[in-house]
Protein backbone atom coordinates (compact mmCIF):
# COMPACT_ATOMS: atom_id res chain seq x y z
CA UNK A 1 0.00 0.00 0.00
CA UNK A 2 1.33 3.44 -0.95
CA UNK A 3 1.21 6.09 1.76
CA UNK A 4 1.46 9.76 0.85
CA UNK A 5 2.03 12.76 3.09
CA UNK A 6 -1.02 14.71 4.13
CA UNK A 7 -1.03 17.99 2.15
CA UNK A 8 -0.24 21.06 4.26
CA UNK A 9 -0.83 24.11 2.07
CA UNK A 10 -0.08 27.64 3.28
CA UNK A 11 -3.13 29.04 5.03
CA UNK A 12 -4.56 31.96 6.96
CA UNK A 13 -5.21 30.93 10.57
CA UNK A 14 -7.13 34.06 11.58
CA UNK A 15 -7.10 37.50 9.93
CA UNK A 16 -3.50 38.71 10.06
CA UNK A 17 -2.00 35.31 10.98
CA UNK A 18 -0.55 32.94 8.36
CA UNK A 19 0.99 29.45 8.54
CA UNK A 20 3.65 28.56 5.95
CA UNK A 21 4.36 24.80 6.22
CA UNK A 22 7.81 23.60 5.14
CA UNK A 23 9.11 27.12 4.50
CA UNK A 24 12.70 26.10 5.33
CA UNK A 25 14.50 23.23 3.60
CA UNK A 26 16.22 20.57 5.68
CA UNK A 27 19.61 22.11 4.90
CA UNK A 28 18.41 25.58 5.89
CA UNK A 29 17.06 24.15 9.12
CA UNK A 30 20.37 22.48 9.99
CA UNK A 31 22.32 25.67 9.32
CA UNK A 32 20.02 27.82 11.46
CA UNK A 33 20.07 25.33 14.34
CA UNK A 34 23.87 25.29 14.20
CA UNK A 35 23.90 29.09 14.13
CA UNK A 36 21.65 29.20 17.20
CA UNK A 37 23.96 26.83 19.06
CA UNK A 38 26.97 28.98 18.23
CA UNK A 39 25.19 32.12 19.45
CA UNK A 40 24.32 30.41 22.74
CA UNK A 41 27.88 29.14 23.26
CA UNK A 42 29.36 32.63 22.79
CA UNK A 43 27.49 34.02 25.81
CA UNK A 44 27.40 30.91 28.01
CA UNK A 45 28.17 31.73 31.62
CA UNK A 46 27.34 35.44 31.27
CA UNK A 47 24.26 37.39 32.44
CA UNK A 48 22.93 37.34 28.85
CA UNK A 49 23.23 33.56 28.47
CA UNK A 50 20.32 31.32 27.45
CA UNK A 51 18.19 30.85 30.55
CA UNK A 52 14.84 29.77 31.96
CA UNK A 53 13.25 33.07 33.06
CA UNK A 54 11.23 33.38 36.24
CA UNK A 55 7.67 34.49 35.58
CA UNK A 56 5.65 35.52 38.60
CA UNK A 57 6.30 32.90 41.26
CA UNK A 58 7.21 30.18 38.79
CA UNK A 59 9.80 29.45 36.14
CA UNK A 60 9.35 28.85 32.43
CA UNK A 61 9.89 25.38 30.99
CA UNK A 62 11.56 26.85 27.91
CA UNK A 63 15.12 28.18 27.66
CA UNK A 64 15.37 31.67 26.13
CA UNK A 65 18.26 33.43 24.40
CA UNK A 66 17.70 37.14 23.71
CA UNK A 67 19.22 38.84 20.66
CA UNK A 68 19.24 42.57 19.96
CA UNK A 69 17.28 43.34 23.12
CA UNK A 70 17.14 41.32 26.36
CA UNK A 71 13.70 40.16 27.47
CA UNK A 72 13.69 40.52 31.26
CA UNK A 73 10.91 39.45 33.60
CA UNK A 74 9.64 40.40 37.06
CA UNK A 75 8.91 43.09 35.93
CA UNK A 76 8.76 42.72 32.15
CA UNK A 77 11.18 45.08 30.43
CA UNK A 78 13.54 45.22 27.48
CA UNK A 79 17.26 45.89 28.03
CA UNK A 80 20.28 46.29 25.76
CA UNK A 81 22.82 45.23 28.39
CA UNK A 82 22.73 43.25 31.61
CA UNK A 83 25.27 43.88 34.36
CA UNK A 84 27.59 45.49 31.82
CA UNK A 85 27.26 42.67 29.27
CA UNK A 86 25.86 43.75 25.88
CA UNK A 87 23.04 41.71 24.43
CA UNK A 88 24.19 39.66 21.40
CA UNK A 89 23.32 41.44 18.12
CA UNK A 90 20.83 40.25 15.54
CA UNK A 91 22.58 38.04 12.95
CA UNK A 92 22.75 39.60 9.49
CA UNK A 93 20.80 36.78 7.84
CA UNK A 94 17.68 37.21 10.00
CA UNK A 95 16.33 40.22 8.07
CA UNK A 96 16.57 38.37 4.75
CA UNK A 97 14.67 35.41 6.21
CA UNK A 98 11.97 37.71 7.58
CA UNK A 99 11.69 39.46 4.19
CA UNK A 100 11.11 36.15 2.43
CA UNK A 101 8.61 34.89 5.01
CA UNK A 102 6.61 38.12 4.89
CA UNK A 103 6.49 38.13 1.10
CA UNK A 104 4.91 34.67 1.07
CA UNK A 105 2.61 35.47 3.99
CA UNK A 106 1.25 38.64 2.34
CA UNK A 107 0.37 36.58 -0.74
CA UNK A 108 -1.91 34.51 1.53
CA UNK A 109 -3.27 37.36 3.66
CA UNK A 110 -2.31 41.01 3.02
CA UNK A 111 -3.55 41.82 6.54
CA UNK A 112 -0.23 40.57 7.97
CA UNK A 113 0.98 44.07 7.12
CA UNK A 114 4.45 45.45 6.38
CA UNK A 115 7.69 43.59 6.90
CA UNK A 116 9.21 44.23 10.34
CA UNK A 117 12.65 45.74 10.69
CA UNK A 118 14.27 42.97 12.75
CA UNK A 119 15.61 44.61 15.89
CA UNK A 120 15.12 41.83 18.42
CA UNK A 121 14.75 38.06 18.37
CA UNK A 122 14.20 35.25 20.85
CA UNK A 123 15.75 31.82 20.40
CA UNK A 124 13.61 29.50 22.51
CA UNK A 125 14.46 25.88 23.25
CA UNK A 126 11.67 23.59 24.46
CA UNK A 127 12.71 20.24 25.95
CA UNK A 128 10.40 17.33 25.03
CA UNK A 129 6.99 17.91 26.57
CA UNK A 130 7.63 21.60 27.26
CA UNK A 131 5.44 24.38 25.90
CA UNK A 132 4.49 27.98 26.63
CA UNK A 133 1.18 29.21 27.99
CA UNK A 134 -1.07 31.71 26.31
CA UNK A 135 0.34 35.22 26.27
CA UNK A 136 0.42 38.45 24.28
CA UNK A 137 3.59 39.93 22.76
CA UNK A 138 3.22 43.45 24.11
CA UNK A 139 6.76 44.57 25.02
CA UNK A 140 7.36 46.21 21.64
CA UNK A 141 5.67 49.45 20.56
CA UNK A 142 5.85 48.42 16.89
CA UNK A 143 2.68 46.97 15.38
CA UNK A 144 4.60 45.24 12.59
CA UNK A 145 4.30 41.47 12.40
CA UNK A 146 6.08 38.80 14.44
CA UNK A 147 7.91 36.20 12.31
CA UNK A 148 8.29 32.76 13.91
CA UNK A 149 10.32 29.74 12.73
CA UNK A 150 10.06 26.17 14.08
CA UNK A 151 12.75 23.49 14.26
CA UNK A 152 12.75 19.96 15.63
CA UNK A 153 9.83 18.28 17.35
CA UNK A 154 6.21 18.92 16.39
CA UNK A 155 4.00 21.11 18.52
CA UNK A 156 0.57 22.70 18.38
CA UNK A 157 0.43 26.47 18.00
CA UNK A 158 -2.69 27.98 19.52
CA UNK A 159 -3.85 31.49 18.68
CA UNK A 160 -7.19 32.92 19.76
CA UNK A 161 -8.71 29.44 20.06
CA UNK A 162 -7.37 28.14 16.73
CA UNK A 163 -4.90 25.22 16.76
CA UNK A 164 -2.27 24.58 14.08
CA UNK A 165 0.22 21.71 13.91
CA UNK A 166 3.77 23.07 13.58
CA UNK A 167 6.49 20.84 12.17
CA UNK A 168 10.18 21.43 11.63
CA UNK A 169 10.77 24.05 8.95
CA UNK A 170 7.38 25.74 9.33
CA UNK A 171 6.97 29.50 9.59
CA UNK A 172 4.18 31.50 11.20
CA UNK A 173 3.45 35.22 10.87
CA UNK A 174 1.03 37.24 12.97
CA UNK A 175 0.55 40.93 12.33
CA UNK A 176 -2.15 43.49 11.59
CA UNK A 177 -5.30 42.56 13.53
CA UNK A 178 -3.51 39.50 14.98
CA UNK A 179 -0.40 41.33 16.23
CA UNK A 180 -1.60 41.40 19.85
CA UNK A 181 -3.47 38.11 19.67
CA UNK A 182 -3.20 35.73 22.61
CA UNK A 183 -1.10 32.71 21.60
CA UNK A 184 1.04 29.87 22.93
CA UNK A 185 2.36 26.39 22.14
CA UNK A 186 1.57 22.99 23.61
CA UNK A 187 4.24 20.50 24.59
CA UNK A 188 6.96 19.52 22.11
CA UNK A 189 6.13 15.99 20.92
CA UNK A 190 8.92 13.54 21.68
CA UNK A 191 9.91 11.22 18.84
CA UNK A 192 8.72 13.49 16.02
CA UNK A 193 12.11 14.80 14.86
CA UNK A 194 15.56 13.54 13.91
CA UNK A 195 16.91 17.10 13.95
CA UNK A 196 16.52 17.89 17.65
CA UNK A 197 15.57 16.19 20.90
CA UNK A 198 13.16 18.99 21.66
CA UNK A 199 11.97 22.02 19.74
CA UNK A 200 13.73 25.25 18.80
CA UNK A 201 11.79 28.37 17.93
CA UNK A 202 13.14 31.66 16.60
CA UNK A 203 10.83 34.67 16.79
CA UNK A 204 11.87 37.91 15.10
CA UNK A 205 10.28 41.33 15.53
CA UNK A 206 10.61 45.10 15.37
CA UNK A 207 10.92 47.03 18.62
CA UNK A 208 9.96 50.63 17.85
CA UNK A 209 7.06 52.08 15.92
CA UNK A 210 9.27 54.58 14.07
Amino acid sequence: MLFTAVPRPPARIIPGAVHLPGFLSEEEQRKLVQQARQLARKVAGTPVAMRRPKVGKGQMDAWLLSLGWFWASNPYRMLQEVDGYPVPPIPENFQGIADAVMEQARAIDPLVGPTPRIETALVNFYPPGAGMGLHVDAEETSENAVVSLSFGQDTVFRIEGHDVLLMSGDAVVFGGPARRAKHGVLGAREGTSDLLDGRLNITMRQMDAR
